[in-house]
């Protein structure tokens, strides 16, 4: 008796030990599914913000501007879709889906690696740029939300503003000081042409400059021992200050500044061009 007792003992530790594994194995394999899950859901996240990021940039460098209009909009339709609940936000985000049926569907640029944007997006408008920046923003915004629920900021808040306004401040001042620098040197080979060919009253003088873009004229700040150029550009129109110093050691100091239209303030530009 006692062997029998002793053979269904095995058997019943066998099974118990088969039957163990094979939940251990799928536990396992369980386990295994979904982390190939999430590592899936990372790469088409980093997918999309990569081509977020290169026509971010591409909007930025038509116009800082165009850049701001499109962060503020797509801020804008991501706090109206949380603010109308998880049933907004999964019905915009089936929108999309149906929109975009696969992830390189949102792609904008099509190209290989190496040619130049520029030539790119020649087929492209910046209104169908800016369309699709706001179309992958909200995937990123509502897809985003819908995973992390309000355990965590929102894709685009306050924070992440703040940075983009002073990014495209920068990118603004840096194309303003651009145009400054350029047309300060087309008035520096105007003034040489002057003093070298021009008549005797027009020589050794500050020489107003006018073409069809830029004006150029020396400017006035009292109790200031800089000599000062005011400068009013068109299409698009813009103004900005270019002042130097000569030091006693030779050494010149300059300044570059962004003006309002009568030139009666100016603020100076951080950024380098």
């Amino acid at each position: 008796m006692w062997e029998y007792l002793g053979i269904a003992a095995a058997f019943g530790l066998g099974w118990a030990i088969r039957n163990g594994g094979a939940k251990a194995q799928i536990g396992v394999a369980a386990q295994a599914l979904s982390e190939k899950a999430r590592n899936l859901d990372e790469a088409e996240s980093r997918y999309l913000q990569t081509h977020q990021r290169e026509i971010a940039n591409l909007l930025l460098s038509i116009h800082p501007d165009l850049m701001e209009k499109a962060y503020r909009k797509a801020r804008r339709r991501q706090d109206e879709a949380i603010e109308g609940g998880p049933a907004r936000i999964e019905a915009e985000l089936t929108a999309l889906s149906h929109k975009y049926p696969f992830f390189q569907d949102f792609e904008a640029i099509g190209t290989r690696h190496f040619v130049p944007y520029s030539d790119a997006i020649d087929h492209w408008s910046e209104d169908d740029l800016l369309d699709r920046y706001l179309d992958i923003s909200h995937w990123l915004a509502l897809s985003f939300r819908k995973k992390h629920g309000d355990k965590v900021p929102v894709l685009f808040d306050d924070a992440d503003q703040k940075v983009m306004e002073r990014v495209v401040q920068e990118e603004r001042d840096r194309k303003l000081r651009r145009r400054i620098e350029a047309a300060m040197e087309l008035h520096r080979l105007f003034s040489t042409t002057v003093d070298r060919y021009g008549q005797e009253q027009f020589k050794h003088g500050a020489v107003l400059l006018e073409t069809g873009e830029v004006s150029i004229r020396q400017g006035t700040t009292p109790y200031s021992p800089e000599i000062e150029y005011w400068i009013s550009f068109r299409e698009p129109e813009d103004y900005g200050v270019y002042s130097f110093f000569v030091h006693d050691d030779g050494h010149v100091s300059r300044s570059y500044y962004r003006a309002n239209a009568d030139f009666t303030r100016k603020d100076y530009l951080t950024a380098r061009g």
